[in-house]
């Protein structure tokens, strides 16, 4: 859950400053006038205009570390003045000190980020905003959103609104499957998005080493960043949800790309390299995509790069009817056949498929199976061998339970009469 910080402060806790001296003094000592407290800390509070309360907020698991917004907010966006009252030189110097050191990182750290905006083509700085959080990198170029709430939100608030949420749904992804940071390759994501094509595929190859019309990514490994590029075209996602859902679908391959730990091999062994589900294990890589973004909105429109984007979607938008029809006239893919293939060999058909067999076995097992899964899947484990380990399952009786759930849990969600019935998940 995001929680939004006081304006005043009492500790820098949204900051990683190269300095540390004196915290803010919560009042004066004894001998201390009453009205005093900073003399003995060389420190006096600042309190930061309540427009930059978005970007002060933080969750259970994470924190703004750098925000553009707030460094080029007065005061740098720290809650707290050097004592102009203190005559105290040592205080003052020590409080003075840490104060230069913020502002020096903090341009230091603008500096690099405001390459992306040159990149991009940006004709002056400024034009993207920038946010650094404990997972994510976000840069940010597009003018305004607005929410399903009706609130309008410009480039900077945008930029800390989709970080907060994307953080968000990292935590829910962790905490679902099992996953500590320990266990990925990755825990910092690149994520930019830009307003005009043009733009985006000036910073694809540079940080993806990839070009094209829609999102480009870069899974993240040992020696690459994770990073994702992508433009808001309104064509095809004309609201901010639905926006918000594609960037779902493509954290999700994101997130299981990087969920690679070293300590699960012996000496000399490497397991899936590259560790990338897509390669060997389509229908989970492209099943557990899907099952998010339907998570989020009820909906799915997403196809990656190294998907299949075909203008024949199968069917309509409603997946649990197509599905149910398949499975009562038999004519449904056969599993063993589809488990074989990488993800970009699915066609839609199979994709949606591919998301029904991981629906059900995220509905009927411990979610944190699916963990195990993965990492089997990870280790090269054969699909039959990932299914007995993880849930217990034989290929047939696989295929066979998740038919009789079928025709039972998605004939009552057909009964609902409505494509978007699917409850969303809070990660805004």
């Amino acid at each position: 859950m995001t929680t939004f910080l006081p304006r005043v402060a009492t500790a820098l806790a949204l900051f990683l400053p190269a300095v540390s001296a004196a915290t803010v003094d919560d009042g004066p000592r004894d001998g201390e006038p009453a009205w005093g407290g900073c003399f003995s800390t060389g420190k006096e509070e600042y309190e930061i205009d309540g427009k930059y309360d978005i970007a002060l907020q933080e969750g259970e698991t994470w924190k703004v570390i750098w925000s553009s917004a707030l460094i080029e907010e007065p005061n740098l966006g720290l809650p707290w003045l050097v004592c102009r009252r203190n005559q105290d030189a040592d205080l003052k110097a020590a409080a003075q000190a840490e104060w230069d050191a913020h502002k020096a990182a903090g341009e230091e750290w603008l500096a690099e980020r405001r390459r992306i905006d040159e990149i991009a083509g940006k004709k002056k700085p400024g034009d993207i905003a920038h946010v650094e959080t404990t997972h994510f990198y976000i840069a940010w170029g597009v003018p305004k959103i607005k929410t399903a709430d009706k609130k309008s939100y410009n480039e900077w608030q945008a930029a800390h609104l989709y970080a907060a949420r994307l953080e968000e749904m990292y935590a829910n992804f962790q905490e679902m499957f099992g996953i500590e940071d320990g266990n990925n390759l990755r825990n910092k994501h690149h994520v930019y998005v830009f307003d005009k094509l043009r733009e985006a595929r000036r910073v694809m190859p540079v940080y993806t080493g990839l070009i094209g019309d829609t999102t480009v990514k870069r899974a993240g490994g040992a020696k690459k960043e994770s990073a994702l590029v992508t433009f808001r075209d309104k064509s095809l996602y004309p609201s901010d949800d639905d926006f918000f859902r594609h960037l779902t679908h493509s954290m999700t391959h994101q997130f299981t790309s990087v969920f690679y730990d070293i300590r699960w091999f012996g000496p000399g062994e490497y397991g899936l390299t590259p560790p990338w589900l897509n390669d060997k294990y389509g229908w989970l890589d492209a099943g557990l995509a899907h099952w998010f973004e339907r998570r989020q909105a009820g909906s799915t429109d997403t196809y990656c790069i190294r998907e299949q984007d075909t203008t024949d979607r199968w069917k309509g938008n409603d997946w649990y009817k197509n599905v149910l029809k398949a499975v009562r006239a038999e004519a449904t893919p056969k599993f063993a056949e589809v488990a074989t293939l990488p993800t970009q060999a699915l066609n839609a058909k199979q994709h949606q498929f591919a998301w029904s067999w991981v629906d059900f076995l995220m509905n009927n097992f411990d979610r944190k199976q699916m963990g195990v899964a993965m990492k089997l899947a990870k280790q090269e484990t054969r699909t039959g061998d990932i299914l007995k380990e993880a849930f217990g399952l034989s290929m047939l009786n696989f295929e066979s339970k998740w038919i009789e759930w079928v025709l039972v849990d998605y004939a009552e969600k057909a009964k609902a009469d409505s494509e978007f019935w699917y409850p969303g998940i809070p990660f805004r």
